[in-house]
């Protein structure tokens, strides 16, 4: 039956010539000027707060143009997979300090998890202006907290009624255990240094590891969307990232995928159990969104109908350019089929009998057995950029279809009586055939 299943595969027209695919620019491309857009401080302000009130900023798709890669698919798709997702964050945000605050916390809330009546709400923040204490391991923001309104309070959370995330990530966990509100805290303006704070939910896993990276990124494009009312000017800029440092909180050890978390940082990655001295100066501090939250994890227990992943495909071409990996693969004549070999955990018992069988039915599909585990990963995305068909079975290293040419083929070798859909969806997304 599986090599039935790869003959219909091998023999179908699914395949482009690689040479005829065409891809966009990466992040590293000059972007166009942002337009200006205001932040949202949703619900009515205290009486005291004499911060301006802000206007609902008018979509555009020139915000960040390296998204705009296929027409916006319907609601429900969009705003997941689609630019209006980062949208939709820009726009529901609030300061969490009161007016007379020498610095301020924003947070910028999402609501696509969860059944409706009972959505969670993921959040991401930004603190300007904190200072580093090293002896505490925490930074101080000159923050006078206020409870939101009432109006506010029907749409964003109060400030510790922020969700919690497994492994003890996410803004809250972050929040409880390495920030200090404290309106004495003499804050320095303007702070041009940034640091990102992450609480990693482990180091090795592939899927857990690049849905948080992504997070990440996606949060640094929603600062760059959205307008400081206190600066009058985006919170973030990629002229920022030569500033900007990722600061790691856990003690995992770094993993195959760490220097990704410097994708938008050009200063070392530090770890807060190394800081012993004081930093020099204040720091901008950004909590990304949780890997949990990000949208690929939703719904992976049934089949969405969202295709082409305008966010999805821009985090790959990140990738591909942070390695110095051609955005278009060199052609090849063959079709090629990879299989992921696992050792350990989730293997197809008599697989190396079955890839023989196949090489000697179809002698003009070149069959690769690959673990890569052995790889380091700029290799395995190498390997996978000249694949046409991806085989393995379910597990986080279908995580790599991300990096498959256009019009590829993901085959998930699924155990009796499981149903997750996720890497299903994940291939559409793609734009990938899936079997």
């Amino acid at each position: 039956m599986a090599t039935l299943l790869f003959i219909i595969l091998t023999t179908a027209t699914l395949f482009r010539s690689p040479a005829s695919i065409t891809y966009r620019l990466s992040v590293q491309e000059a972007a166009a000027p942002i337009p200006e857009h205001n932040q949202v401080v949703l619900g009515a302000l205290s009486e005291l707060d004499t911060r301006p009130l802000n206007t609902s900023p008018t979509a555009t798709l020139d915000a960040l143009p390296e998204y705009d890669i296929h027409p916006q698919d319907p609601v429900y798709c969009a705003s997941r997979f689609g630019l209006k997702y980062l949208e939709n964050l820009r726009d529901q945000s609030v300061g969490y300090c009161t007016a007379d605050s020498p610095a301020n916390l924003t947070c910028f809330h999402s609501q696509t998890a969860g059944t409706k009546g009972q959505l969670r709400t993921d959040t991401m923040c930004f603190g300007r202006s904190a200072s580093f204490n090293a002896t505490a391991q925490k930074f101080n923001l000159g923050c006078d907290r206020r409870t939101l309104g009432k109006n506010e309070v029907s749409r964003v959370p109060q400030l510790d009624d922020f969700a919690g995330y497994w492994y003890g990530t996410g803004p809250r966990a972050i929040l409880n255990e390495r920030v200090v509100l404290d309106p004495s805290v003499v804050a320095e303006e303007p702070a041009k240094n940034f640091t990102i704070l992450i609480k990693r939910e482990g180091s090795h896993n592939p899927w857990h590891s690049l849905m948080e990276i992504w997070s990440m990124t996606m949060t640094l494009d929603v600062l760059r969307m959205a307008k400081d009312p206190s600066t009058n000017a985006p919170f973030y800029s990629l002229s920022d990232v030569e500033n900007t440092q990722v600061m790691i909180l856990d003690n995992y050890d770094e993993g195959p995928y760490f220097d990704l978390w410097s994708l938008f940082a050009s200063r070392p990655t530090v770890r807060a159990r190394n800081m012993t001295t004081a930093l020099t100066t204040s720091e901008n501090i950004i909590i990304p969104l949780p890997g949990a939250s990000n949208p690929a994890w939703q719904g992976d227990w049934d089949v969405h109908n969202c295709d082409r992943s305008p966010l999805l495909t821009t985090f790959a071409q990140r990738i591909l350019a942070f390695y110095d990996l051609a955005a278009a693969p060199a052609p090849h004549p063959e079709i090629v089929l990879t299989f992921i070999d696992r050792r350990s955990t989730r293997r197809l018992f008599g697989h190396d009998a079955r890839l023989a069988a196949l090489r000697a039915h179809i002698p003009h599909l070149k069959v690769q057995n690959i673990d890569f585990a052995e790889l380091s990963f700029a290799e395995q995305i190498k390997v996978v950029r000249g694949t046409d068909i991806l085989v393995g079975v379910h597990g986080a290293g279908l995580t790599h279809a991300m990096f498959l040419p256009e019009s590829a083929v993901v085959v998930e070798i699924l155990p009796e009586g499981l149903e997750h859909k996720g890497f299903r969806n994940f291939a559409a997304l793609l734009g990938h055939a899936y079997f």
